[in-house]
């Protein structure tokens, strides 16, 4: 699945140019989420509200956000944006980024699904539902087994974006009430035990 844009960079330099910068996947993240303004997300990243300004300039520039609405605030003019795509990209493309570009964008992943399962726990929901999934399933494969993990997890993806569209559609179609939910998979490699 690859990554789509308006933007005339290509995609391997709009993934650098997104992982460059933490607070620009922070801030991206936090509008796949929501629609939010650059005050909103200074104030959820604890972060300086000209420097999470500038990051949503960039993310304009590479059209990854939009525009959604502007509301006056004591003389001023506060923007909403919100993602036009998920930050979605190929294995060729993602081998292309750095390890310590991969591995800052996966550790706010990461974080990101710690929240949600400390945020679900603590509310009670994680284990409300009887249909709940939760596994860990540690392996042993070559790399054959190692490339088909990773398409099955591919195809899981496309499946549950699949989902996500189509319960959209039903719930605009018949006026319903959605469930919040977060899908989350890894398919990592452990180190050797031995080592």
């Amino acid at each position: 699945m690859t990554t789509k844009t308006k933007s005339d960079k290509g995609i391997d330099q709009q993934l650098v140019h997104l992982v460059s910068h933490p607070v620009r996947v922070k801030a991206l993240v936090v509008l796949v989420e929501r629609t939010a303004s650059p005050k909103e997300i200074s104030i959820e990243l604890r972060e300086k509200l000209s420097t999470v300004s500038h990051h949503i300039r960039e993310l304009l520039k590479m059209d990854l956000i939009e525009l959604v609405k502007e509301e006056r605030r004591r003389g001023a003019v506060e923007h909403y944006y919100r993602a036009v795509m998920r930050p979605i990209w190929s294995d060729e493309e993602w081998s292309e980024l750095s390890l310590e570009e991969r591995q800052r964008f996966s550790a706010w992943t990461m974080q990101l699904i710690l929240a949600d399962a400390a945020e679900a726990l603590d509310a009670g929901t994680f284990n409300a539902r009887g249909d709940t999934h939760t596994s860990r399933t540690p392996l042993y494969v070559d790399e054959q087994g190692w490339r088909e993990l990773g398409q099955i997890q591919n195809e899981a993806l496309e499946a549950i974006l699949q989902v996500q569209a189509a319960s959209a559609e039903r719930m605009v179609n018949e006026n319903g009430e959605g469930i919040r939910a977060s899908a989350s998979m890894l398919c990592i490699e452990m180190p050797d035990p031995n080592s």
